[in-house]
């Protein structure tokens, strides 16, 4: 394989994408070329987009996307590698990217490694701008199936390869039920269901709280995440007594509690290319709960590793909430998801770069 560069985020970035990153470059041996600044601040609506509870990465921390210089000197510095591979997942990037790939050797190899297509707030102008970066990849490395199609129709013809996400081995030693339980001070004999991760609308924690009013079984959800665009309020509005609100980022240094001390995992989304927090959740042993959007039905596998519902149904989602914990093969399901968790291993991910790199 020829030498290579990533240019993405990376940790202490912190949340699934700067994870997928860190672990690429590292199954590749690859150079990394990251970000002064990832976001204009108006378009991030959390707090900190780092976790210094991360081991920063060894790279090139130098490209600010409000700072045109900083894109063309990246540019002219990724001149020397044969291959490059752009992480992909927002629109924000289009320029920089844009810039940086025209400063390239002609026979510079580009690959697009996409988390996301579409946006999660679209809008035609957004549209336009992702479609001058699919463009010019040689490769586009998608993980789901209509993210495939999506891409084909909207590059111009590029090979489309699609291949699963990497299983999120976050949070470091997995903790026990019990250990996890106690570290939250919650009981250790309930029964618990987690929502996880950056609450934005497109995640479906409405759709969540509102199943939760209706449920008959005696169970409590945990939702732990930082709110965007300061929601918080609004949520505990329509939340039943039966929900317990940790409303912050939650580090990677605690992750394991939160999936540990969880029954089942729920990702009720509206809209998704593929989910980081279901992958998390195999990682623990945990089943997961999904609506039947964009890759999750792919990953899935219905009464085995976790359950699937349509969208925008809390009824649906509050019945197979009463159906999971009426099982009786609930240590079978989490056997499934970590056997799922092995499936989608990143050895087997590094490998299909490694081919396409080299020509494959």
């Amino acid at each position: 394989m020829s030498n290579v560069a990533i240019v993405g985020p990376v940790f202490p970035y912190r949340a699934g994408i700067a994870y997928c990153t860190t672990e690429l470059a590292k199954q590749l041996d690859a150079d990394v070329f990251s970000f002064s600044r990832q976001y204009p601040r108006f378009l991030y609506p959390g707090g900190d987009d780092r976790d210094e509870t991360l081991p920063p990465v060894d790279a090139d921390f130098s490209i600010d996307v409000m700072n045109p210089w900083t894109w063309i000197r990246a540019g002219w510095k990724l001149r020397k590698y044969d291959s490059v591979v752009f992480v992909w997942w927002i629109w924000v990037w289009a320029l920089p990217y844009r810039v940086m790939m025209a400063l390239l050797r002609r026979r510079t190899q580009v690959l697009l490694q996409c988390h996301n297509i579409g946006d999660k707030e679209p809008a035609w102008w957004k549209r336009k701008l992702t479609n001058i970066v699919l463009r010019r990849g040689r490769i586009l490395v998608t993980h789901a199936m209509p993210e495939a199609s999506e891409a084909w129709k909207r590059s111009g013809g590029r090979r489309i390869v699609r291949t699963f996400l990497p299983v999120h081995e976050l949070g470091g030693v997995i903790p026990s039920r019990e250990k996890a339980r106690r570290d939250l001070d919650i009981d250790v004999d309930g029964k618990f269901a987690l929502f996880f991760g950056h609450i934005r609308p497109f995640k479906g924690l409405d759709i969540a709280l509102k199943a939760w009013r209706d449920i008959e079984t005696e169970a409590t959800l945990l939702v732990a995440g930082e709110a965007w665009w300061k929601a918080e309020d609004e949520y505990r509005k329509i939340a039943p007594g039966n929900v317990l609100f940790d409303f912050r980022f939650i580090p990677d240094a605690e992750i394991a509690t939160w999936f540990a001390a969880a029954d089942v995992v729920l990702a009720p989304y509206r809209i998704e290319a593929q989910s980081g927090v279901a992958l998390t959740a195999f990682h623990f042993s945990r089943p997961v709960i999904a609506t039947t959007v964009g890759g999750l039905p792919e990953i899935i596998e219905e009464g085995r590793n976790g359950m699937l519902i349509p969208p925008e149904d809390p009824a649906a989602l509050g019945k197979a909430i009463d159906r999971f914990f009426a099982r009786n093969d609930r240590e079978a399901m989490e056997r499934h998801a970590a056997a799922s968790a092995r499936k989608y291993s990143w050895e087997e991910y590094a490998a299909l770069f490694r081919r396409l790199l080299s020509g494959g």
